[in-house]
């Protein structure tokens, strides 16, 4: 008698347990890709700024003076409300020191 109870309640529970770490491992792989693709934007926006750059120098012969240079000669795009950019142009012959951070946004 007790055998056949214990049998019942596993054959209830064990699904749910299933379905729970199912749950928590979506939930997870969720995230890792989420975080995966946030980066991936950094990274894209880091390249994209600095072929811009690498282009205004081969056609120009000097560095962009400015970020808002490369948006307005060389068609720069990008979210001004999730990233800063801090472009540091020194000189037209010396190549500008570029630093990419991401806002964080309030919850």
């Amino acid at each position: 008698m007790r055998r056949s109870a214990l049998k019942t309640a596993l054959s209830y529970i064990l699904p749910c347990l299933i379905f729970s770490a199912m749950i928590v491992w979506f939930l997870t792989a969720l995230t890792n890709a989420s975080a995966s693709t946030e980066q991936r934007e950094l990274e894209d926006l880091k390249n994209t700024i600095e072929s811009g750059i690498t282009m205004c120098y081969a056609v120009e012969g000097a560095y962009p003076v400015s970020l808002d240079y490369l948006c307005e000669h060389y068609g720069l795009i990008y979210d001004k409300d999730k990233y800063i950019v801090y472009y540091d142009g020194f000189a037209s012959n010396i190549r500008p020191n570029v630093t990419i951070l991401e806002r964080r946004r309030e919850q």
